[in-house]
């Protein structure tokens, strides 16, 4: 199975299973990213793009634990996420306003009919899509490097960074990090 996370309103035609916090068209299964509920390495391929900025600087690794849980050794990853430190610098420099530093940097994006309105416990829906975790290329590398072998790490679109990986086959760090 291919599993995209967070696939949001435009999920992802070459992913067989699309997950989202949100209720959202052609979302299978609602769940949150650091609690899939999938068997230990039944996923043979994980992708999240501009997803794993949403979680809580705090909670990365262990997201991205459970991302290595479900992913089958062997398996392949694909992560996007915005380059804050881009962002900040084109901010600072006086290339982009406030309000598009904001965007790119915070997210929220409450504009969008699918971040509109509040859950049933009265949240409003666009906190799910706000940013609390800003990334680099050094910090994605590194926070990825913990569970998967980092095989390509690149900036697209300007101001984005994609980041393929693979979950090794053998006990490596990964592999037991998988365990504890």
């Amino acid at each position: 199975m291919k599993l995209e996370i967070g696939a949001g309103e435009k999920p992802h035609p070459d992913y067989d299973l699309h997950v989202d916090l949100l209720a959202l068209p052609d979302i299978e299964v609602r769940c949150a990213i650091d609690r899939l509920p999938f068997a230990t390495g039944s996923v043979e391929a994980l992708r999240a793009n501009h997803v794993l900025e949403h979680q809580s600087y705090e909670l990365i690794s262990e997201t991205l634990r459970e991302w290595a849980r479900v992913l089958r050794p062997g398996g392949r990853i694909d992560i996007g996420v915005p380059d804050a430190r881009f962002v900040a610098t084109q901010w600072a420099n006086g290339e982009i306003d406030t309000a598009e530093a904001n965007l790119w940097i915070l997210g929220g994006h409450s504009e969008r009919a699918a971040h509109q309105g509040v859950d049933q416990r009265g949240v409003p829906l666009w906190i799910w899509n706000a940013h609390h975790t800003m990334f680099d290329a050094d910090s994605l590398r590194a926070a990825v490097s913990e569970f998967f072998t980092v095989e390509e790490l690149f900036t697209y679109d300007i101001r984005n960074l994609r980041l393929y990986g693979r979950r090794d086959a053998d006990s490596s760090a990964a592999e037991r990090a998988v365990r504890t």
